[in-house]
């Protein structure tokens, strides 16, 4: 007769080897539309920023600010709120981030000076810093463990897919509509979004069976039902509520992998937000509209679509890491593309192209390593540490970038350097990988 540990145990390994069955499909689904919002929304001030800076008379440093803002912010939702999914459930947390998002897309259509524009801009951050980890979390949760590479790779696509649709959205508006009404339409997005996940969104069975708040066995049971699993007929003593704390990601055996986790991905979303925070003003510098500066934004996000779902299918074969290293330093020399390619739309287009491609393959594997490397009590904060920090480099991105510019260093200068923080990451994760054979993951 099998205790109540075994039970669990059984639960677990039936969600691991059973088929991915229509109500876990949706789920993953609706996780997928929630990162594409992300996408939509973390890209939306660069969308605008030709108009609103020629509008309003922004210089380029203050331009930058105001780009790096929704950054900063996402470092704090990253950093200060995703860990509270791990104490209080991913579902509530997960509302409250598209709460914040959709409510700092309707204060920044509202704005009426640069100020108010960045503080708004700074508010959806924080949304979009809380779901960030939460949905690639939330993807590897509810599916099996062969297609969780697949899930997690698809919730990066759906991320750059919210690009690609930003930018075709931003393109046509643009051509006949102020451009607040590009924040507009992320506002009315995320309202539909969070109606949606309100109704069909339930919580993860990884943090009921192992946090166990309140009915927690029957509301374990529910999910189960809805996914097609047999109910358990009881659950273990709980690991008990305890305060949000990143103590236990410095342990031994998971700090040394915290800590590169963190570095590298520092070195890369700094590079990887200078070029999404200034693509389309490199491409309006380059003396074309702005509608065409979203178009081409759009079509980068749109190469990384099938790079994404192809490299996070390919995780579950070759080393993840391995793929991330070798993307990352594609990345890099794509960056250096963009600051050395002449100011033609063909040139500009392929080596912006080529950054999608290498950005999304990057961000597909990367995350799959991490949600496979973190147990699920301090998976979410593990991922949202590591990204919050990656946020408070990347705001400095954009920030820094717009410094160089009014400084008068030219755009293969600047480019140059933020290629080289790419590289570097990806030499890293490397060099770690020759130290230890089986590299940084470990089974959750």
């Amino acid at each position: 007769m099998m205790n109540v540990s075994d039970t669990v145990a059984t639960m677990r390994r039936s969600l691991d080897d059973s088929p991915m069955m229509a109500g876990r499909i949706l789920i993953v689904a609706l996780v997928v539309l929630i990162a594409g919002l992300d996408g939509y929304d973390v890209q939306s001030m660069s969308f605008v920023a030709p108009v609103v800076s020629k509008a309003w008379g922004v210089n380029k440093a203050m331009l930058g600010i105001t780009l790096g803002s929704s950054l900063f912010g996402m470092a704090a939702g990253s950093l200060g709120l995703s860990p509270l999914a791990d104490v209080f459930g991913r579902r509530p947390i997960v509302l409250g981030g598209i709460f914040l998002m959709t409510l700092g897309s309707l204060f920044s259509a509202l704005s009426h000076t640069v100020r108010e524009l960045a503080s708004s801009r700074a508010l959806t951050g924080v949304g979009i810093g809380v779901l960030v980890p939460l949905t690639t979390a939330m993807a590897a949760e509810f599916s099996n463990a062969r297609r969780r590479g697949l899930s997690v790779a698809a919730t990066t696509t759906g991320f750059a897919f919210g690009g690609v649709s930003g930018g075709l959205i931003a393109a046509a508006l643009l051509k006949t509509q102020a451009w607040v009404w590009v924040f507009y339409v992320g506002a009315s997005v995320g309202a539909v979004l969070f109606l949606l996940t309100t109704i069909a969104l339930p919580e993860s069975p990884a943090y009921l069976s192992k946090r166990q708040p309140v009915n927690a066995l029957s509301r374990l049971n529910r999910v189960l039902q809805r996914l097609g699993q047999a109910p358990v007929a009881a659950l273990p003593q709980p690991a008990g509520r305890q305060r949000v704390s990143y103590r236990g990601l410095f342990t031994p055996g998971v700090a040394g992998m915290t800590i590169r986790f963190a570095a590298v991905y520092m070195l890369v979303v700094t590079a990887a937000y200078y070029l999404l925070s200034w693509l389309p003003q490199l491409i309006a510098d380059a003396g074309f509209p702005a509608s065409t500066a979203a178009m081409v934004s759009a079509i980068t996000a749109l190469v990384g679509v099938p790079a994404g779902l192809i490299f996070g299918a390919l995780s579950a074969r070759v080393g993840p890491l391995r793929l991330t290293s070798i993307a990352m330093i594609g990345f890099g020399a794509a960056i250096a593309g963009i600051g050395f390619a002449p100011p033609s739309l063909p040139a500009l287009l392929t080596a912006a192209s080529a950054c999608g491609f290498f950005l999304a393959a990057t961000t597909a594997v990367f995350y799959t390593s991490m949600t496979a490397s973190y147990p699920p009590l301090v998976r979410v904060s593990g991922m949202g540490l590591v990204m919050g920090l990656g946020r408070l480099a990347s705001g400095l991105g954009p920030t820094l970038a717009g410094a160089m510019f009014a400084a008068g260093l030219t755009r293969s200068a600047v480019s140059l350097s933020f290629a080289a923080l790419a590289c570097l990451g990806g030499l890293i994760l490397a060099f770690g990988i020759r130290r230890s054979p089986q590299g940084l993951v470990k089974p959750a």
